[in-house]
Parts: structure tokens; C-alpha cells; sequence
């Protein structure tokens, strides 16, 4: 089941739900064949689209862990 923490963005939410949409897809893939491979490597797409969207905000916004912690002390 997908993580539906408030603390969540709507693109890590998002990621989330691809990620488990990938697993169920994997399954399929395992046991039916590789038909389905091209909606696979879509998925792969779209996630690294939205964690490199995540990381350039993280980035430009300096909300990144280890200077979260600089900033505050």
C-alpha cells in the first residue's frame, strides 16, 4: 500500500505509487512474459523524472538534511 504520510510532497507520493505500480508490473512481467516491458521502462522513466524534480527543488531550496542542520545551529 502506498505511503499517504502528510509529510509527503505530491511528486513523492507519486513516486511512491509508480514504484508500487512497477512491483505489480514486475509480477506480471515474471509470470506472463515480457509484453508489457515498454509501460515498464515508461515507468522507470517517469520515476526518475520526478526524483530529479524532487532533488533540483531540494537542491535550489538548500532543504537538503545536512544543511537543514547548519542552518539551525
Amino acid at each position: 500500500m502506498t505511503d499517504t504520510s502528510p509529510d509527503l510532497t505530491d511528486n513523492q507520493k507519486l513516486a511512491a505509487d509508480i514504484r508500487e505500480a512497477m512491483v505489480i508490473l514486475a509480477k506480471v512481467i515474471r509470470k506472463f512474459g515480457d509484453e508489457p516491458w515498454p509501460l515498464m521502462e515508461r515507468f522507470q522513466r517517469e520515476l526518475k523524472a520526478l526524483e530529479d524534480r524532487e532533488a533540483l527543488l531540494d537542491t535550489l531550496l538548500d532543504e537538503r538534511p545536512d544543511n537543514a542542520s547548519k542552518r539551525s545551529n
